[in-house]
């Protein structure tokens, strides 16, 4: 299945403490001239995988030039301006397929965090079974720790995690129905927590299995685990 995927990495991972984006970070021990950033590796996953005829990814304007040369040599990828939050750059990337033509036909679309580089294609084949059975479709985990509520550092009570999952990327959708999701969102002024709770207000979104080494890179002791679980891929 031919599909197309938008990748925002417009923010500015504020939480790793560091002077230049997270996505241009290097996994823990890959330090050398040569290795590929966060951003590389994750957009190299796609721009690698025959089904996906396009990949924009969604960058902060300042960081465009930089964006494109590191991504030059994939000829399927495009970078455009982001947006001031995350769901605004992922309207952006997919108003940039739609000006391409690129959602015409129910072409289903991967919205994908850049700062999970740990993604493996077997993953994206799954996502986009789901979303051939069903419509939408989101990665996800069963939830394994203790959750709980707390209210002024004490725990005030234990939640049920039986039926809890933790949501993680891709997440798969029909192109132009995301585009109409996110539509109608700008227009009301409506900001969700992710893409499949904006869809989730129109039709069902199925969970898929996900990978629990598909973590998302947020805090600098992440950037460890991150090489450990590509280290398992090679």
């Amino acid at each position: 299945m031919r599909y197309c995927a938008v990748i925002p990495a417009a923010g500015s991972g504020s939480r790793m403490g560091g002077a230049v984006p997270k996505v241009l970070l290097k996994p823990a021990g890959s330090e050398q001239a040569d290795s590929p950033s966060i951003l590389e590796i994750t957009v190299a996953v796609f721009a690698a995988d025959p089904r996906c005829q396009r990949v924009v990814v969604a960058a902060a304007a300042e960081n465009i030039p930089r964006f494109e040369e590191l991504l030059s040599q994939h000829r399927s990828v495009r970078v455009v301006a982001g947006g001031k939050s995350r769901q605004e750059s992922v309207m952006l990337g997919l108003l940039a397929l739609d000006s391409e033509g690129c959602l015409d036909g129910g072409t289903p679309v991967l919205v994908h965090d850049a700062a999970r580089c740990c993604l493996s294609l077997e993953l994206v084949s799954r996502v986009l079974d789901g979303v051939a059975q069903h419509g939408a479709a989101t990665a996800a985990v069963p939830v394994v720790d203790s959750l709980c509520r707390a209210s002024e550092g004490l725990v005030s009570a234990y939640v049920d995690r039986d039926s809890a999952w933790s949501i993680q990327t891709p997440q798969g959708f029909i192109g132009t129905e995301i585009l109409e999701a996110h539509r109608r969102a700008a227009a009301k002024g409506v900001e969700a927590l992710d893409d499949a709770a904006l869809v989730a207000k129109s039709r069902p979104v199925a969970l898929v299995v996900g990978d629990r080494l598909n973590i998302k890179i947020t805090q600098p002791d992440d950037l460890r685990v991150a090489r450990a679980a590509l280290a398992l891929q090679d």
